[in-house]
């Protein structure tokens, strides 16, 4: 059955919606398709703002009230309507310019091979994704707020696209505020009900239910998509080799990373069967694995894979990163003593694996 609130022009919305007509100017319909109603352009006359009015047959009043439940990343809802002959409408905040469906960033962005800082800001945005999920799921041991989303994809996550390049750190993304809104909150049900509404390419293809896990598992195919720009298929998600394989194939350029990304999209895959596997464990582990790591030592890894092609012993690594790093650290002058801090920093890299090193000639290098 085709999208009928799609076909919908103003005046039949109009008709459908009295209360519609005398509030908003409706401009021209926006967003990506959908199967489960329209949403429109409008300017709100009665709050003097653009605002965007969703519109559809189905009832809409539960993706409202799950809206306002969640405190998270979910988009501000205004004002709910219902229609002649069973159709509904909401108004809700209009996220701008700067804000992005995943989908667009994904079509329009330029890949480019071991393009490093491309991963670390696919790994923010996979944190803020995560936070929000972390609010749709609801508390651990609490019975009241679980939901489950059921259609985590990209079209269904807004992100606000300002990268900045900073001095001190590796991370671009926008700081102190949410990064991700999760939307069209349609068919997201309470744990454990059944629905199978989803998008098939992103959907858990096994489920009986709704688990948390299963969003997840739709997060970490997008999670690939965001590195590659190309949609994995589900046996690819069944396997770690395959992963492997996958991710290998657009390698960042650090096998630290690059495995990062690997155990990420694991992760994300088997929680859909091991309940243990959550939104908030991940946050953590990912902070462990990366968010929390020394911000100079990344800094460095950045600084030896764009500047620094080639294998080079740690005296001469540490001479040659000392321009990238006084800045950093504030140094004006080279000295003895920095030069040997720098090599204590490769060293300590090297542990945690962050440095490939040549065992014949201990030249050290990022992968």
């Amino acid at each position: 059955m085709g999208n009928a609130a799609r076909k919908l022009d103003v005046i039949e919305i109009h008709d459908l919606f009295p209360h519609i007509n005398q509030r908003f100017d409706l401009d021209e319909q926006i967003g990506e398709p959908s199967g489960f109603g329209a949403v429109w352009l409008a300017y709100d006359r009665w709050l003097d703002r653009e605002v965007a009015l969703k519109i559809s047959q189905t009832d809409l009043s539960p993706e409202v009230l799950l809206c306002r439940d969640i405190e998270g990343q979910t988009v501000r809802i205004y004002d709910y309507f219902r229609g002649e002959n069973g159709w509904h409408a909401y108004s809700m905040a209009l996220l701008h310019s700067s804000w992005r469906t995943l989908s667009s960033w994904i079509e329009t962005h330029r890949y480019r091979e071991h393009d490093l800082q491309h991963y670390f800001d696919c790994f923010e945005v996979m944190y803020d994704a995560l936070r929000g999920l972390a609010a749709i799921h609801g508390r651990p041991y609490s019975r009241e707020g679980r939901y489950v989303h059921a259609d985590i994809k990209p079209a269904n996550l807004f992100f606000l696209c300002q990268p900045k390049k900073r001095p001190n750190t590796v991370f671009r993304m926008p700081a102190h505020q949410d990064m991700v809104k999760i939307i069209d909150m349609g068919i997201s049900t309470r744990r454990g009900e059944y629905n199978f509404a989803g998008t098939l390419a992103y959907d858990y293809p096994y489920k009986q239910d709704s688990r948390p896990g299963h969003d997840l598992y739709s997060l970490g195919l997008t999670f690939l998509e965001m590195l590659s720009g190309v949609l994995p298929n589900h046996p690819t998600m069944e396997h770690k080799a395959r992963i492997t394989t996958f991710v290998t194939a657009v390698s960042s350029g650090s096998a630290y990373i690059d495995n990062l990304a690997v155990e990420l999209a694991r992760q994300c895959a088997r929680a859909a069967t091991q309940p243990a596997i959550t939104a908030r464990s991940l946050l953590a582990w990912l902070d462990e694995q990366l968010f929390e790591l020394n911000e100079a030592s990344l800094l460095l890894l950045r600084s030896i894979h764009h500047q620094l092609p080639g294998a080079l012993k740690k005296d001469e690594l540490a001479c040659a990163a000392f321009p990238y790093m006084a800045g950093y650290f504030g140094w004006k002058n080279q000295t003895v003593g920095r030069i040997e801090f720098l090599k204590e920093m490769i060293a300590d890299m090297y542990a945690q694996g962050l440095l490939v090193r040549d065992g014949s000639r201990y030249r050290y290098f990022v992968r």
